[in-house]
């Protein structure tokens, strides 16, 4: 049965390179394009999110009235028009990235192997295993830095929750798939030398990362730098987007379905300001994020390993 599961393991990963890409560069840079496009798609992608975001939210604000954008609210409204408008960014720039790049679509996620479920779900749990543990530390640290109140189930906490479960996987995939998908690609274009490639891809994606999320805190910058480059190197890693993904999704879900539960009832208010988040305590998440690149690591070298005794 062992020998079975670890043939059919070999033939699912045994997939030629697609057309256009380069083989012997790791995910993240295994394509290129002129620097020109590289730019477009750099620009493009912030850009197109902003205005796909207007759009959207054109409809919450016709429904719930304008909010502080420094301090939005996190409604059932508000967090569907935010899974729904990073959605249709990730699509609109996987379009753009293989029309301009020459590549099947398919090479935004994955590369010379098929996208593979199996490590979806293996990646979904180990992530939500050190996500939780993260949360526990920190609630053993520095409760207060979790900024949550009274325990509380009301009509919004369950609307909430409902809508974090289908809204949230959409914009944490959808992250994904335009800043590593599309971004590390084309910034690592710059380069022929695939570690200077890497480095300046890194960089680029998590600049591009923490302007999207418009907060000048100085802490919070500095974690979702490390969160962009934890998840490239894990596609750097595997080959593909599966384990970024699900440590983005395990993360915002199980951080949103908490906040919903710790906030008396009612919706949440997202503070940008600098020095409103959590602080120096982020470097318990920061670590999290480190210990699923390890994860990511021992599950690819098992692989690895059951696939050269098949």
């Amino acid at each position: 049965m062992t020998e079975r599961t670890s043939t059919s393991q070999a033939a699912h990963d045994a997939v030629s390179a697609l057309p256009g890409t380069v083989p012997d560069r790791p995910f993240g840079v295994h394509f290129r394009m002129a620097r020109w496009k590289s730019l477009v798609v750099l620009i493009a992608i912030p850009v197109t999110l902003l205005l796909v975001q207007i759009i959207v939210f054109q409809g919450v604000v016709a429904i719930e009235g304008p909010t502080d954008p420094n301090r939005p609210t996190l409604t059932p409204l508000s967090i569907a028009a935010t899974g729904i408008s990073t959605a249709i960014t990730a699509v609109l720039m996987t379009m753009l990235v293989a029309s301009l790049a020459k590549v099947p679509w398919r090479a935004v996620i994955r590369h010379t192997r098929a996208f593979d479920r199996r490590r979806v779900s293996i990646y979904l749990l180990g992530s939500a295993v050190l996500v939780g543990l993260s949360i526990l530390v920190t609630l053993l640290i520095a409760p207060e830095s979790t900024g949550w109140d009274s325990f509380a189930v009301g009509a919004t906490t369950i609307a909430i929750i409902l809508v974090t479960l289908v809204a949230t996987p959409l914009q944490s995939a959808g992250e994904e798939i335009a800043f590593r998908g599309a971004v590390i690609p084309a910034a690592g274009s710059w380069f022929r030398n695939t570690r200077l490639a890497i480095v300046f891809a890194i960089l680029v994606s998590g600049v591009l990362f923490a302007v999207v999320h418009v907060t000048l805190d100085p802490w919070l910058v500095s974690y979702l730098i490390v969160f962009s480059a934890c998840t490239t190197v894990m596609g750097l890693i595997s080959g593909g987007l599966e384990a970024a993904i699900a440590l983005h999704v395990s993360n915002n879900v199980i951080a949103g379905i908490l906040n919903a539960l710790f906030t008396g009832g009612e919706s949440t208010t997202l503070d940008r300001a600098v020095g409103a988040g959590p602080g120096a305590n982020l470097i318990i998440l920061m670590v999290m994020n480190v210990a699923v690149v390890a994860m990511v690591w021992l599950v690819e070298r098992a692989k690895r390993k059951r696939t050269a005794s098949a």
